[in-house]
């Protein structure tokens, strides 16, 4: 009873941090939102490398598929700002999620006992509450992954029942490989050993089945190539576009993935599960697993995603739902810590839900929300995750960063002269750089504006002698992870300002 009621309350609070506004990685806009959003307006936004036509590495058609159905309902229902439109999605996302869940908790071979426990487990994650209803392309990949394991358990109990798989189950088990594949290359990671499975149970005796999952997985690629590839030809991509393919070749060369950040290959294994699961780590090495498809997909998407040196917490976090569903847990009541683990589970996932669902990088959607659908001068981010542009919804923006020669950073390809609807994302640069971009914008306006995380009051010491900083907007609930310098607690300052810079004359 205890854990029925703190499953419900684990439902309301996921419901509460979707509707919070704070930021986890760019790519969570980057990837999805910030190209579909741009190109349904007509607004002005970020290009990320994915999308260049010269080697696209990201489906069009996929995005377009997930993200416009909304999109029309706001252009001709709603007609909601795009922090409305935020929310929205993460509401979309988030209960799309719970319910496909609940299906796919259904189809697993456990018992009632397990499955009110796995969902406890799964309702009260922080992974549900902040990851799953974030925009991220991993959000999706959990989302297809979980039906696609519940048409592999109906394939099996159809053989079972009537000795063969449908055609339609075949198909639709062909439509989710292929569809995964297009949202996200790490997707096939999970696939291989439920497939072989699959194919032992279904189609060994049946190859038909076979026959019919290779048509729908060809003729669905074929059809996302051929929208990708119109998609891209707008834009002078003149071959056909597999977007999966590019992003598996990009990925395969060490030299650019250190460019986003080199991991030893234990990271996923050590690091990142132990931070997905918390507590429940314990009954994972204490317990003995069912050796079912949700436990094979686990197995084979860690080993898999491993071999790879960049390794994100998002990357994995599929296994959660997977893990919740292998665990042994007809015997929770009475393993001797019960108690003890669900209490540090509650305590664990309410710290992480806060850290990271309501307080992380939380300034930066709201500050641009002020300013959307609005003119405003020239705003230069500092020491910030890369503002999502796309919020600004503005046809005449534009936005401008930092360049490398040689691994040195450089702000040679910003336009000095356009001093309105301007975004320069410096990112992590030094404190010399933000003084030459402040200079060089002086000559032509005396309207800047600065946004930078109260981590960092401290460097603008130097430039306060030539500068003057008014504070025009802040907030407290922006917590900044990347700039605390410890064991200096002095840099743990939440907030986040914006600054009206002007020369001391």
């Amino acid at each position: 009873m205890k854990l029925k009621l703190y499953e419900y309350l684990g439902l309301i609070i996921g419901l509460l941090i979707a509707l919070e506004p704070s930021y986890i990685h760019p790519d969570e806009h980057f990837q999805t939102l910030e190209p579909i959003f741009t190109a349904w307006t007509g607004a002005k936004g970020t290009a990320t490398w994915e999308f260049l036509p010269e080697n696209p590495c990201r489906s069009i058609t996929i995005l377009r598929l997930y993200y416009t159905p909304l999109l029309w309902l706001n252009q001709h229902i709603f007609h909601l700002k795009p922090l409305g439109l935020l929310y929205l999605y993460r509401l979309q996302n988030y209960l799309l999620y719970t319910a496909v869940v609940i299906f796919f908790l259904e189809f697993c071979e456990v018992s009632i006992t397990h499955k009110t426990k796995a969902k406890f487990f799964i309702r009260t994650s922080y992974v549900t509450w902040v990851f799953q209803s974030h925009t991220f392309s991993n959000s999706l990949e959990t989302i297809i992954l979980l039906l696609f394991l519940f048409t592999c358990q109906y394939c099996i109990y159809e053989v079972r029942s009537r000795h063969y798989a449908t055609f339609s189950s075949c198909f639709l088990l062909g439509a989710l490989i292929s569809i995964g594949t297009f949202n996200r290359v790490t997707f096939p990671a999970y696939l291989i050993l439920p497939l072989l499975s699959v194919f032992y149970h279904c189609f060994l005796s049946h190859w038909i089945g076979v026959a019919y999952t290779a048509i729908s997985t060809a003729l669905v690629s074929a059809l996302i190539i051929l929208f990708d590839t119109k998609a891209y030809s707008s834009t002078d991509c003149k071959s056909w576009v597999i977007a999966p393919l590019n992003n598996l070749l990009y990925n395969m060369k060490v030299d650019n993935i250190a460019q986003h950040g080199l991991h030893p290959r234990y990271t996923h294994l050590l690091i990142n599960l132990p931070l997905i699961c918390g507590p429940i780590i314990l009954l994972f090495i204490s317990q003995k697993a069912v050796l079912k498809l949700p436990a094979l997909s686990c197995i084979s998407g860690i080993l898999m995603l491993s071999l790879f040196r960049h390794q994100e917490l998002r990357f994995i976090i599929p296994v959660l739902p997977l893990l919740c569903a292998s665990m042994n847990l007809d015997n929770f009541d009475t393993f001797f810590q019960a108690e003890t683990i669900i209490t540090s589970w509650l305590v664990f996932n309410i710290v992480m839900g806060l850290i990271m669902g309501v307080f992380h990088q939380a300034g930066i959607i709201p500050l641009i929300s002020y300013f959307s659908g609005e003119e405003f001068p020239v705003h230069i981010w500092w020491k910030t995750y890369s503002p999502p542009t796309w919020m600004y919804s503005n046809p005449d923006l534009t936005v401008s960063t930092t360049n490398f020669k040689e691994n040195v950073e450089f702000v040679d390809n910003i336009p000095w002269h356009v001093v309105s609807n301007h975004v320069v994302d410096l990112k992590g640069s030094d404190i010399e750089l933000l003084n030459k971009t402040l200079t060089k914008f002086s000559e032509n306006t005396d309207s800047i504006q600065l946004i930078m995380p109260n981590t960092v009051l401290d460097k603008l010491t130097p430039l306060q002698s030539q500068w003057k900083f008014i504070t025009e907007w802040e907030t407290q609930q922006h917590l900044d992870l990347d700039h605390i310098d410890m064991p200096d607690w002095t840099t743990i300052k939440p907030g986040l300002r914006l600054y009206n810079v002007s020369l001391i004359v």
